[in-house]
């Protein structure tokens, strides 16, 4: 869509040239262009440098024929009218070539079935200001797909938008006046559009020519955006999903100690303890800008997981479909947590972290039947997971002496266990001593929630002294983290 504008008192020629011109003939692409037709090409290219840049020029410049030169003289001059209508070369070219399809007498219509072409013109150019001559078109397969290579239906297309239009224009609808006509040739057939106000105001941006084009676009392709933007939300689900997995794969590389990706779980992990601190909605926009920031490093490194990226990549690819429809740039790719439609992928990451910190199970349930040593120390781990105030005293007990003896047989997830009780209380006495201790065994044996429980520690430890912290009988106890639940598949060392 092009909207140049020109003033109302030399606008009649134009609008009689549109109105009377007869359907173009559509000529053989194995017809080479004439001469004339080369010599003007190269002087409207000389003249008017944008219109190289036009879908007409492209094509004309990779296979000429007689058609597709006919396509851009055309496009240039109707674009260039202002400056056109004072070359003798160019009238001659505009009083000679082939005319418009006709709606009877001529090809102009409006907001009336029958238009006096004579006194539209005589309206016209007694309006004190500017007349707009919006240039539309469609690429020849477009058109004929979606029945728009005819005058009536381009007709009740702009009829249905016309208060749009004059709001973007900003002319009020009782003060708009618009004719406009059809000229189905070459591969862009287009309609020319005359819109003015009768009070001699109006202003039009880029902002409404994008809302008028926005407007036409959902209504001539609303079928084929309809289907692709159900796709994208498909895509976007799935997309969800396969990240939700993915977190989980994760969550179990982490709790064995055999993380295979060591960027992710140090942020992981520290997200999941952050979380704790966090009052009142845990989800993206309630967030404080370093854990926003900690997302989003996490959501960037999940998308070069395999199937992550794929689903994005499609995703991408129906956004480019979608957008091919309104302008002719590809828009610039984001990265996955820069796109504002994928919020949602922000707060899976938020709400797999929060289960990470309290400990639900997320992959698998937990077994039953007959049971062999290792499966019982997994079923007696996960049963303390849920322990609370409400279980006996007595059941408490025991599931800490089986964990305790779990750690002291050397298994590296029990001894994180342990540290984190003693650290946090709630079934052990705090003991800081005896935390960093366990986490220390487990750190040794490359476990990486516990050598980042000791990162943590130090860290806090240092900015105790640097800042000369006190703590007084009053003072708040540390954050409690509860346990994490332990994967069925323990990738024992033997």
């Amino acid at each position: 869509m092009k909207s140049p504008y020109i003033k109302a008192s030399g606008a009649g020629k134009y609008m009689r040239y549109i109105a009377t011109r007869e359907n173009v003939e559509r000529l053989p692409d194995s017809r080479p262009p004439t001469q004339k037709q080369v010599e003007l090409v190269q002087k409207l290219a000389h003249d008017f440098p944008a219109s190289t840049k036009s879908d007409e020029y492209s094509e004309y410049s990779k296979s000429p024929t007689r058609a597709k030169a006919s396509a851009y003289i055309s496009s240039t001059l109707e674009a260039n009218w202002n400056t056109a209508q004072r070359s003798d070369v160019y009238m001659k070219y505009i009083a000679t070539r082939p005319r418009v399809e006709k709606l009877g007498m001529h090809g102009l219509f409006g907001d009336e079935d029958d238009v006096n072409l004579d006194a539209a013109i005589a309206e016209m150019e007694t309006v004190p200001g500017n007349v707009w001559t919006h240039i539309i078109s469609l690429k020849r397969e477009d058109a004929e797909r979606l029945g728009y290579d005819n005058a009536s239906t381009w007709r009740n297309l702009l009829r249905a938008h016309r208060n749009d239009i004059a709001e973007a224009m900003r002319i009020a609808p009782n003060d708009f006046r618009w004719y406009a006509a059809f000229h189905n040739e070459g591969n862009h057939p287009h309609v020319h559009m005359m819109a003015w106000s009768a009070g001699g105001g109006g202003y039009l941006s880029r902002d409404g020519i994008r809302k008028i084009k926005s407007g036409l676009v959902n209504d001539i392709f609303k079928q084929e955006l309809l289907h692709t933007y159900e796709q994208k939300s498909g895509m976007r689900d799935e997309l969800v999903n396969e990240v939700r997995q993915s977190l989980q794969n994760l969550f179990n590389e982490i709790r064995d100690g055999l993380c295979a990706c060591p960027q992710i779980a140090p942020m992981l992990m520290e997200l999941s303890m952050e979380l704790g601190t966090v009052k009142g909605k845990k989800s993206y926009g309630y967030l404080k800008k370093h854990l926003k920031d900690t997302v989003d490093r996490i959501v960037d490194e999940l998308e070069s997981v395999p199937a992550v990226h794929e689903c994005y990549m499609k995703w991408l690819d129906l956004q480019d479909e979608v957008d091919s429809h309104y302008k002719d740039e590809r828009r610039e790719r984001l990265r996955l947590s820069e796109q504002k439609e994928f919020r949602s992928v922000k707060n899976a990451v938020i709400q797999e972290a929060e289960r990470l910190r309290m400990g639900e199970i997320t992959v698998e349930e937990v077994p039953s039947g007959p049971v062999d040593e290792c499966d019982q120390q997994e079923r007696s781990y996960i049963e303390m997971m849920f322990l609370d105030e409400t279980t006996p005293l007595d059941e408490r007990d025991k599931a800490v002496e089986r964990e305790r003896k779990y750690a002291e047989d050397g298994e590296p997830a029990s001894q994180y266990v342990l540290g984190v009780l003693y650290r946090d209380g709630g079934l052990l006495m705090p003991d800081a001593v005896k935390a960093r201790d366990w986490f220390t065994r487990s750190a040794q044996q490359g476990y990486v929630p516990a050598q980042y429980a000791l990162g943590k520690s130090s860290s806090r430890t240092t900015r105790r002294y640097t800042t000369r912290m006190s703590v007084s009988v009053g003072s708040k106890p540390p954050l409690r983290m509860a346990a994490p639940m332990r994967p069925t598949s323990w990738g024992r060392r033997t």
